[in-house]
């Protein structure tokens, strides 16, 4: 699609405030809002862009140009991704059914059947599945790194967030677990538990931060990697 007929495009959903362009053949979908900054995010393999109200076209097109590399990257993770759900490390087929009751069965068939009556129905029935599966397995792996560190928690949480596996609030002690750390192999939950422990000596990721994490976990990058699906 032209500039022009992107500005165009812009009049005509002036008072929708979120649109469709085409820039190089993929599609994205852009939401002005009272923000300061352009941002490009990837959900469910489909690009969206997040732009300030006074923003002009032509700086949308260059920003989402400027960035055609890293969103090529990743699509095609979240590509590969998609129809997958995973249980421990273990990567399992991921089959919808709509049905009246929300559940979840991850079958030895290396098949995770999701059940429920729409799709919010079965997110939470998953989200509630690994929250029963994770359970168990962190208070043992806190008790071994805070005896070792000699840091204490104030208080544990496990979470249906998505936008972290774990976090630590310094100022009373209490880290949050994301459920979805259910789908990562034990070392990474090993991992990550460390890594929030370490948080109640150094709030920020310094030097010393991962010095610290390394005195306990020399092979921390390599749990890093893995994490992250590299």
């Amino acid at each position: 699609m032209s500039t022009k007929a992107l500005r165009a495009v812009g009049t005509m959903i002036k008072a929708v405030r979120t649109y469709v362009v085409n820039v190089d053949g993929r599609e994205y979908a852009v939401s002005r809002k009272k923000v300061k900054n352009l941002t490009l995010r990837i959900k469910n393999a489909a690009a969206y862009v997040t732009a300030p109200l006074s923003v002009s076209e032509e700086r949308i097109i260059s920003f989402i140009k400027a960035h055609s590399d890293w969103t090529e990257k990743h699509v095609k993770k979240a590509e590969k991704r998609e129809g997958k759900v995973f249980l421990f490390g273990k990567e399992y087929v991921r089959l919808d059914v709509e049905w009246s009751r929300a559940y979840v069965v991850f079958g030895e068939d290396g098949v995770c059947t999701v059940y429920g009556k729409d799709e919010k129905a079965r997110e939470k029935a998953l989200a509630d599945h690994y929250k029963k599966a994770i359970a168990p397995v962190l208070p043992p792996l806190f008790e071994k790194w805070q005896k070792a560190t000699g840091l204490k928690a104030g208080k544990i949480e496990i979470t249906s967030a998505k936008s972290y596996l774990g976090r630590c609030r310094v100022n009373d002690a209490r880290i949050r677990i994301s459920c979805r750390l259910a789908a990562k192999s034990e070392s990474v939950i090993d991992y990550v538990v460390l890594h929030e422990i370490c948080h109640l000596r150094y709030a920020n990721h310094q030097k010393n931060f991962y010095a610290l994490v390394a005195r306990y976990m020399p092979d921390y990058k390599a749990r890093i990697k893995l994490m992250k699906g590299r």
